[in-house]
């Protein structure tokens, strides 16, 4: 997994760069797919490898990720001039950038179950053959020796710095992990499948921190899956990249008949993440226990199925879990704790100090203060000034809510708690009595949301109902979830809900009653395509397009008027221009999708002078036809938007973006 070799063995021609001009620009880390495989091999001449590469003073090492009949493919530092030169040698079938993706996430003594598990049919199936299965969790560690988790899982990671698979910096992969195998045995929570009868597997791909979930890192998670047996991946992570190397992975293991969940988002906007919108993994929406989205929830048309992710109680490492609330009149009201606020647990006299927009006179007191008017960094910091022990802040609107002092060096040393608009008016009338507050990271369990919390679902259930059905593909599996989900939001399947809440029983009693293969409706196909252009000629490339439940057949283009087919088409326009481009794609069932989009055209003399355009502002909005410059170069706006970096958010050598690069000014 850790093989590594030298530049020169990948016979990378860059002789134009000195090593004084490598090492003087920032580089990036770069996932590489050789496409002339013979340069790989060991035989290669050495001579030949010293032709091709050259006068190449610097020589970066090289991480190997997958060597099979597939073909090579690396990891690599390298800088933007030196990527731009190994695109134009035409040696590799891709070179992308290995991005890093993130967690996607926004509590008892006596046994409970979670409401999402009766939301889901959970309990209405026996996981009595759930030891046929394995499930992997792709996160940030499981507390190994958590009393209400099982201790015969495996694990593996690849982190750096002494990290292991059987610890947690963040709790969250704990908490994922909980909600799918989470013990009955009379205390904390049960999971989906809660009879320790299931195989768990884990692999660790984030630090302490949330971070260096690279795009390789969890890819070579799911290879690590695979080989340990699992049949269900969960993933609740994600990024806003595509990888073709990445995609890859996912393909090789859906192949290997392996069922995969990954978390939508928590972006609250139309906005598509990965690995969620491969066509290959099942993206779920985050529900409350009303059924309802949750405001956070991306939503597109890779959305698949829903299930509940809004405070969502599960395990998490041991003493990690907060306990916050207030007492008043020997009454306990449950609270949130301010992120980055200090822990404690303090009685004394409640004092209302309105809004705390200035010091409150609160001398060895608590303070109870109304949202609104001011951050609450500042009111919990006028609240101390006045002599205040503790703060309680209340919503100025119906329900609750959570907030942050800011990073860790606010300044804030005294616990702050928030409390709904109900129960903060309540307490008002305990003002003058002594209150408890308390704050502290006690607890084995806690409640956590967002589209994190809701795949865990999914994949618990998809491993119920196969345990039930065991000759079933993942396939089946897939259609017959899709098949009995809850139908929410628009009649059908829709962007928020994909086909609705995950069913266990349902989806069970399906099969039992149609068989693995169902008698599934047709799915639309869903038509996608990406352009690049080069002087008047333009390429595109439809192979993004995809069908939920079969194969696209034929890929219809109009460019401007002209017609043709095919998955990648070109066509050389005879002036520079923004020119319509449509792509009807057609399933195996006859169903078809048309998508179209605006592409931005430039002729070959580079007459694209900045002189007179106004530089690109952060702060301005703009619509489609904009031109601007920045850095030297000219951009044209394709839609409306804000705060979009040109150089950042433009569509050359990517999927199509906010703006399109016309080239350097003159």
């Amino acid at each position: 997994m850790n093989k590594t070799f030298r530049l020169t063995s990948l016979a990378i021609a860059l002789s134009a760069l000195s090593s004084t001009a490598v090492n003087a620009q920032e580089t990036k880390q770069y996932i590489l797919k050789q496409s002339d495989l013979a340069i790989f091999a060991p035989q290669t001449s050495r001579f030949a490898r010293a032709a091709i590469a050259h006068d190449f003073a610097a020589e970066p090492a090289a991480e190997v990720l997958s060597d099979d009949e597939q073909g090579t493919v690396v990891t690599m530092e390298l800088t933007a001039e030196q990527v731009a030169q190994l695109k134009a040698s035409g040696q590799y079938a891709y070179i992308e950038e290995d991005y890093e993706y993130v967690p996607f996430s926004s509590t008892t003594s006596a046994e409970v179950s979670p409401y999402g598990l009766a939301e889901v049919q959970a309990p209405l199936l026996q996981d009595t053959n759930a030891d046929l299965f394995k499930v992997c969790v792709i996160d940030s560690g499981y507390d190994l020796g958590h009393p209400d988790l099982p201790q015969n899982a495996t694990g593996f990671t690849d982190l750096p710095g002494g990290l292991t698979w059987d610890q947690d910096g963040s709790g969250h992969g704990t908490h994922v992990a909980g909600t799918i195998v989470a013990l009955k045995n009379g205390q904390g929570v049960v999971g989906v499948l809660p009879n320790d009868k299931i195989g768990v597997h884990n692999v660790r791909v984030f630090d302490n921190d949330g971070k260096q979930g690279l795009t390789s890192r969890i890819a070579r998670a799911v290879d690590n899956c695979v080989e340990n047996g699992a049949k269900v991946i969960n993933m609740s992570l994600g990024g806003g990249s595509p990888s073709q190397y990445f995609q890859d992975r996912l393909q090789a293991a859906y192949d290997k008949g392996v069922l995969i969940i990954a978390a939508a988002g928590n972006k609250g906007d139309s906005t598509v993440s990965y690995p969620a919108s491969y066509e290959t993994v099942m993206s779920v929406a985050n529900i409350d226990e009303n059924r309802v989205k949750n405001a956070t929830s991306q939503y597109n048309a890779y959305v698949e199925i829903a299930a509940p992710g809004t405070n969502i109680l599960s395990t998490v490492p041991r003493g990690t879990g907060v306990a916050a609330g207030v007492t008043a009149n020997g009454v306990f009201v449950k609270a949130g704790g301010m992120t980055n606020s200090a822990e404690g647990n303090v009685s004394a006299e409640l004092v209302d100090c309105g809004q705390g927009l200035n010091a409150c006179a609160a001398t060895r007191s608590i303070c109870l203060i109304e949202r609104g008017g001011a951050s609450f960094k500042d009111k919990a910091a006028n609240c101390e000034a006045g002599g205040g022990v503790a703060a309680i802040i209340y919503n100025n609107a119906a329900g609750s809510f959570s907030g942050t002092l800011g990073d860790g060096v606010h300044g804030v040393t005294i616990p702050v708690i928030s409390l709904s608009q109900e129960d903060g008016t309540a307490l008002k009338s305990s003002v003058g009595a002594t209150v408890q507050v308390q704050l502290e990271a006690i607890l084995d369990y806690d409640e956590k949301s967002g589209t994190s919390m809701a795949s865990p679902h999914v994949a618990g259930v998809a491993a119920l109902v196969w345990s039930q059905h065991p000759s079933c593909t993942n396939v089946d599996i897939r259609n017959a979830l899709n098949a009995t989900a809850i139908d929410l939001g628009s009649a059908g399947r829709d962007n928020e809900y994909g086909h609705g809440l995950v069913q266990a029983k349902a989806a069970s009693d399906y099969i039992a009653t149609n068989g693995c293969s169902g008698t599934q409706e047709n799915q639309l196909p869903v038509a996608s395509f990406t352009a690049s252009c080069t002087d008047l000629g333009c390429s595109f490339d439809a192979s993004a397009s995809r069908d939920p439940d079969g194969q696209v057949l034929a890929y219809d283009w109009n460019i401007d008027g002209f017609a043709t087919s095919g998955v990648n088409v070109t066509y050389a326009f005879a002036n520079a221009g923004s020119y319509q481009v449509s792509l009807t794609v057609t399933d195996d069932a006859g169903a078809t999708h048309t998508v179209s989009q605006s592409v931005a055209v430039t002729d070959g003399n580079n007459n694209t002078g900045c002189s007179g355009l106004e530089t690109w502002s952060a702060s301005k909005i703009y619509r489609s036809g904009n031109e601007v410059a920045y850095n030297g170069r000219k951009y044209h706006s394709n839609w409306w938007h804000r705060g979009k970096n040109p150089a950042q958010n433009s569509n050359v050598g990517n999927a199509w973006k906010v703006w399109t690069d016309l080239g350097v000014c003159n």
